[in-house]
């Protein structure tokens, strides 16, 4: 609930004596609920609109505070991580916005245990500063720990599924803290039970099995080209991933963006070899989660492979970024309305050309 501070500052406001968006308390320790926070500075495509209700969760207490606000009022809730992976829409979120903040890197029994509210990229750098190998494929990918977790992400042939031991979430059916297996978690490519159970599960911390004997994985062909025959140390894999990354990706403090925009598709062994054999020169992916086939959808968005061409298509401030083809990016000020329709125009374009339906690896609220 709202302190009685925040509610006299609330009620002032409203008469026209106060003009902060923000509701704060400094004498209480209560839980802080504000109300109309713009949400473009919180998340990487910088554009939409703000949340009705926002609020700052550093532990399970505040979690379960800002829920309960969001329960009395019926109100809907969405969870933000580093916002690395949102689109907000122009009129914002008529409902509760909920930030995790929750820290810490900690050893513990052979696990490396991060907060979800870490960003992704520090949890990385630690375990390459601590010489442990298992995610320093997944360098240079924004956005937090938590919200890492929820989409699976993965790059340069590694997801991060393949090295998590347990997750621990906030249950908000049962409104407990649960702590559950990498069994069942249900991940796939970008998928997770988190993804799929409708708000049901929170992340609250998450443990990787890391290990201090491991070998390079850098069979994925920008990173095999780099390396050639040599087998690199792991500060000199993580360097590599970072510079394939920059020269792939824009820079979030000139344009935003939230990286690739649409998922890979995933096809049928038998469907994806039938692709290839009418376009023989196009890669395939083998997937850790299952024996379906990832199918580049950037290969067939190049221009240059003469499949498809949509070079100069300009939505607003809203275009297809050159030097990645599942990227989409957005020039400041620019609409939601108009990603989303260039979105929709690329989707069209894949659907007649190639006969595949891509979806939209971005949350889009």
């Amino acid at each position: 609930m709202l302190c009685q501070q925040t509610q006299q500052t609330r009620r002032g406001r409203d008469r026209g004596l106060v003009t902060d968006q923000a509701e704060s308390c400094d004498q209480c320790n209560q839980m802080q609920i504000q109300e109309n926070i713009p949400l473009a500075p919180l998340t990487t495509f910088g554009i939409g609109g703000p949340a009705r209700f926002f609020a700052l969760v550093e532990n399970v207490e505040e979690l379960e505070e800002s829920l309960d606000f969001a329960r009395d009022r019926q109100l809907k809730v969405f969870v933000l991580g580093g916002g690395s992976n949102v689109l907000v829409g122009d009129k914002g979120f008529d409902g509760l916005v909920i930030k995790i903040e929750i820290k810490g890197i900690e050893e513990v029994v052979g696990l490396c245990v991060a907060g979800a509210g870490e960003r992704w990229d520090a949890l990385v750098e630690y375990s390459v500063q601590k010489n442990l190998w298992g995610i320093e494929n997944l360098s240079g990918i924004p956005g937090s720990v938590g919200g890492s977790t929820v989409q699976n992400v993965g790059a340069y042939g590694h997801a991060l599924s393949q090295t998590l031991e347990w997750t621990e979430v906030y249950d908000t059916y049962a409104r407990r803290v649960l702590r559950l297996a990498k069994s069942d978690c249900a991940f796939g490519y970008r998928r997770s039970i988190f993804k799929e159970s409708d708000g049901r599960y929170i992340v609250l911390r998450v443990a990787l099995k890391l290990s201090a004997t491991g070998t390079p994985s850098v069979s994925y062909k920008d990173l095999r080209e780099m390396f050639l025959e040599r087998s690199p140390p792991l500060q000199e894999v993580r360097d590599a991933v970072l510079e394939i990354r920059a020269k792939k990706f824009p820079n979030t403090r000139q344009e935003g963006t939230a990286g690739s925009f649409f998922k890979n598709p995933i096809l049928s062994a038998a469907k994806a070899e039938a692709l290839q054999a009418k376009y023989p020169e196009m890669p395939l992916f083998a997937l850790p989660e299952s024996t379906d086939i990832k199918v580049p959808l950037a290969w067939f968005l190049d221009y240059r492979h003469g499949v498809m061409d949509l070079r100069g298509v300009v939505v607003g401030g809203a275009r297809m970024y050159e030097k990645q083809f599942l990227v989409l990016v957005a020039e400041k000020n620019t609409l939601a309305e108009d990603v989303k329709k260039l979105a929709v125009l690329v989707q069209k374009k894949v659907r007649e050309t190639l006969g595949v339906e891509i979806e939209p690896e971005v949350k889009i609220i």
